[in-house]
């Protein structure tokens, strides 16, 4: 799937912005601060219905306007999609109207499927070095993109989970787990909606871990790696323990052929009730899963160094990048902001044939002097400047 035509209406700093494109690769050229990301976001919006930057909707809609309108014409290479027309009008209080082919439709999962993208920026590097909230956010984008029925899942967890809290909360003192049906009934709620969660994560981290191993070998040659699916009940032990971890998903595995993994749930919710009534919160659970990649048998996120952390966020990108287009059949738009930047130009020139010249790709950077090192054909170039858009000759 590639864009034909992107307009936008009181968009970020955009009054108005109307571009056609071919499928190629489009360069974005301005100044920090001039709307290059904006312009990247509209695209992600499109592709997912919600911001990479930001979780308020009216940040998105140009300050003094009291509305602000997306509209795109997307194409398919392979003909396996028609054309598609889309028209999303964001209004303040996370008011949405949506248009497919002028028809009205009542949600976002009528459109966001249609467009699928990956972004690469600066701050993916919170995926490595940040919390375990970073990483399961990753493993749930991802999951949402490809899995029609997973946002539903996981909303209806946090439910659940809500509901237990709220539930522990209320308690004081020791507690008879047995006198108590009312926790017995959440607890077999989040046991199960919890397990289903848990497989498709661990399913995800299994499908992408040969990729993501080759593409940190084509970064790092004479590196071992490997990445793990670390269980909230676990966390304690790879936090303690950085270097030698021989990681939960042999256990994983096993645990899935043998139906366990939902018992081995249910216990850990009871041995860590003590806890729970502790900290008045329910501490067991999907909600604090994580996952643990080892670069030459190290957690990469305390001992390796920041351009390690770099690729590794860069190759979860691209193996997002492959299952996208496993799944859907297309190629994916790939947006690219200021990334470049932030590499050697070794690690520049792997990146650009990582991504070959399969998708349109929207690039953008402060100046072009480095990206003329590199095998990239520009087909649009853009200049960003004073809050507008200007298509430069070739």
């Amino acid at each position: 799937m590639y864009l034909k035509k992107l307009e936008l209406k009181n968009y970020r700093n955009y009054s108005h912005v109307s571009l056609d494109f071919d499928k190629n690769t489009i360069l974005i050229l301005g100044n920090n601060g001039n709307g290059k990301t904006n312009l990247l976001e509209s695209v992600y919006y499109l592709s997912t219905g919600k911001s990479h930057k930001t979780y308020s909707q009216d940040e998105i809609i140009k300050w003094g306007t009291n509305y602000s309108a997306i509209k795109t014409l997307i194409g398919s290479e392979t003909n396996k999609q028609p054309e598609c027309f889309i028209e999303i009008e964001l209004r303040k209080n996370n008011s949405t109207r949506i248009k497919i082919d002028k028809a009205h439709q009542g949600k976002k999962s009528d459109f966001i499927s249609l467009l699928p993208s990956v972004i690469f920026s600066p701050d993916d590097l919170k995926i490595i070095k940040s919390g375990p909230s970073e990483r399961r956010n990753f493993l749930d984008g991802v999951l949402e993109k490809i899995d029609g029925s997973y946002y539903k899942q996981r909303l209806q967890y946090q439910k659940i989970l809500a509901q237990r809290s709220s539930l522990i909360k209320s308690m004081s003192g020791e507690f008879n787990r047995g006198s108590n049906s009312t926790l017995e009934v959440w607890d077999d709620n989040i046991v199960r909606y919890g397990i289903d969660i848990i497989k498709k994560r661990c399913s995800l981290l299994n499908e992408l871990k040969p990729e993501f191993k080759n593409y940190m070998r084509s970064f790092f040659k004479e590196s071992s790696v490997d990445i793990f699916y670390i269980f909230s009940w676990d966390r304690e032990d790879t936090q303690s323990n950085h270097t030698n971890y021989s990681g939960p998903s042999a256990g994983v595995r096993d645990n899935f052929a043998r139906g366990d993994l939902r018992k081995l749930f249910y216990r850990k919710l009871k041995e860590n009730m003590e806890r729970d009534l502790q900290y008045k919160t329910t501490t067991i659970g999907p909600h604090r899963d994580d996952f643990i990649i080892l670069l030459d048998g190290g957690n990469i996120r305390f001992f390796g160094s920041q351009g390690q952390q770099r690729v590794a966020s860069i190759s979860l990108k691209l193996c997002e990048l492959d299952i996208l287009k496993k799944n859907s059949g297309e190629d994916p738009v790939l947006l690219l902001d200021d990334v470049f930047s932030e590499l050697d130009i070794e690690r520049k020139k792997l990146l650009v044939k990582a991504i070959g010249k399969k998708f349109q790709t929207f690039v953008t950077a402060t100046n072009i002097s480095y990206l003329d090192k590199l095998d990239l054909e520009f087909g649009t170039r853009l200049l960003i400047k004073d809050n507008g858009v200007t298509v430069l000759d070739l």
